[in-house]
Parts: structure tokens; C-alpha cells; sequence
């Protein structure tokens, strides 16, 4: 291929740092490193949904019952989730200094919240279709912790599976239910112990979550979609006259959830 001043018009990181920038960005974001994680080749991706119903008792030699399928899809696109910054030429000069863990607190004190933001929140191109809305109420009182033991019951009954089942609520929200005692002192949840309620039920803290807003979900139901096209580039043209380099991280996600009856509750009343 032959060279022109275009073929330094900007440059990739390695694959190792942009694994480990790909990585930080996921795994920075407590709702989405939940989900059952999907990596795609494309922009869109359907996900066939069926309901059976027709299934009958009968007797020896009588017709055998007609079955519907209700089959549909549910196709989710993907929304790009990007952003540039500042690096001097200094520190990437310097051998001994670690760009990627420069580069994966940078995603995480950002990146990672938006994508959080984005998969809870986002209401359509440009965003991603955000969750907590296609979720259903679950039937609660103003007990937090009966509300999600609650929800678990529903989405069990409703076919969820019983193991996979999180709750997703604001860190305050987590720390005050951890924090309850009994009328005699002693807490309800012990010092130390993993933050679960009920049969099993996992508390995890979501930032980007606010009083009022408990998601309870069913995460081998619902599904982190991710374009395979993690992308880390940079320029020097651009801040040339800075002595710095820009840096470019792009990412496409999306969150999908074909089911939502059977694998998502949300809780506002006592949260």
C-alpha cells in the first residue's frame, strides 16, 4: 500500500490496550457488566420471541390441539458511545508510564456511566432504548426489601430464572437497607456479608440510578449487545501546536431484553 501524509492521519492502539480500554469501560459500569454480554458483527440484531399457548390434556384417539406460537422479534440497534481527550506527548514517550491504566480510569470515571446512563435511561437514536421503561411495576407496599423479594416472586413465577436475579438500586438506596436493624439493634443484614436479600438476592449499587429507581432483573434474560469494533485511536495533527496528542475511544452498544414480563420489575413506591 502506498504511503501518503493521509496514512498519518491517525494511529491504533495496540490490541492489548484497546482490550484492556474495552474492558475498563464495561466492567466500570455495575449494570451493564451484569448483563449476559452479546457481541454482534452488525448494527442490528433480532431476537426471535415466541409464546406458546394451545397445549392441552387429551384423551387416548381424540385430535391432537392446534398450538400457537405468537412468534415475533424484537430487533435492537446499536448506538455509538464516543469521546476524545487531551494526552501529552510526554507521558506517551515515557516508557515507564501506564497509558492504559491512564486510559481505563478515564473510561471509567466517564464512559462507563454513560453507558450505564444509556442502557437504563436512553430514550432512541442517538441514545440506546433504555430498559427501566419496558420494565413492569412490580406489586409492592413501602417495605424495600418485601418490594424486591417481591418482584423475585414475580419474575419466578413469570419464568425468570431464580438464580440469575439482581437488584439494581442507587448506592444510597443499598446503603440504607444494609444499614436497618431490627426493634432491638441488631442488623438485618450482617457486617460483612455479601449485600443480598430474600432467597439470594443480590444488591448491586448503580450510580447512575436515583432514589425512586430499583430495577430487579433477570440478567440470563436481558443482554448486553456490543459491536465487535472497539475502537482507541489518536492524531498529533489536531493539537500539534500543544505538543499533545487526541485521543479517540469509540464503542457501539446496545441493551436488549425480548421478554421484559419475564425478566424485569421495577420498584419506585419504596426505593
Amino acid at each position: 500500500m502506498s504511503i501518503t501524509t493521509a496514512s498519518f492521519d491517525a494511529a491504533f492502539w495496540p490490541d492489548e490496550i484497546v482490550g484492556t480500554v474495552a474492558l475498563a469501560t464495561i466492567t466500570g459500569a455495575p449494570f451493564a457488566r451484569n448483563l449476559t454480554p452479546l457481541p454482534v458483527s452488525k448494527g442490528t440484531v433480532a431476537f426471535p420471541r415466541a409464546n406458546p399457548s394451545g397445549f392441552s390434556w387429551i384423551g387416548e384417539g381424540e385430535a391432537l390441539p392446534t398450538v400457537s406460537l405468537n412468534d415475533d422479534a424484537d430487533v435492537v440497534a446499536v448506538a455509538k458511545l464516543a469521546g476524545v481527550f487531551d494526552l501529552s506527548n510526554e507521558s506517551l514517550a515515557d516508557p515507564d508510564y501506564p497509558v492504559g491504566d491512564l486510559l481505563s480510569a478515564a473510561v471509567r470515571d466517564s464512559m462507563s456511566h454513560q453507558l450505564d446512563v444509556g442502557l437504563l435511561f436512553g430514550a432512541g437514536a442517538p441514545e440506546p432504548e433504555g430498559v427501566l421503561d419496558a420494565a413492569p411495576e412490580a406489586v409492592g407496599g413501602d417495605d424495600f426489601r418485601a418490594d424486591i423479594i417481591g418482584a423475585w416472586g414475580e419474575l419466578v413465577d413469570a419464568g425468570a430464572n431464580p438464580e440469575a436475579i439482581v437488584a439494581f438500586a442507587s448506592a444510597s438506596v443499598v446503603a440504607w437497607e444494609l444499614a436497618r436493624t431490627t426493634v432491638d439493634g441488631v442488623p438485618i443484614h450482617a457486617d460483612g456479608a455479601a449485600a443480598m436479600v430474600g432467597p439470594g438476592i443480590r444488591l448491586q449499587p448503580v450510580p447512575a440510578l436515583s432514589a425512586g429507581e430499583t430495577l430487579v432483573c433477570d440478567t440470563s434474560r436481558t443482554f448486553l449487545v456490543i459491536r465487535n469494533e472497539f475502537e482507541v485511536a489518536f492524531s498529533e495533527h489536531e493539537k500539534f501546536r500543544n505538543d499533545s496528542t487526541t485521543c479517540r475511544i469509540k464503542a457501539r452498544f446496545a441493551v436488549a431484553c425480548p421478554n421484559p414480563g419475564k425478566a424485569l420489575r421495577k420498584i419506585t413506591a419504596a426505593s
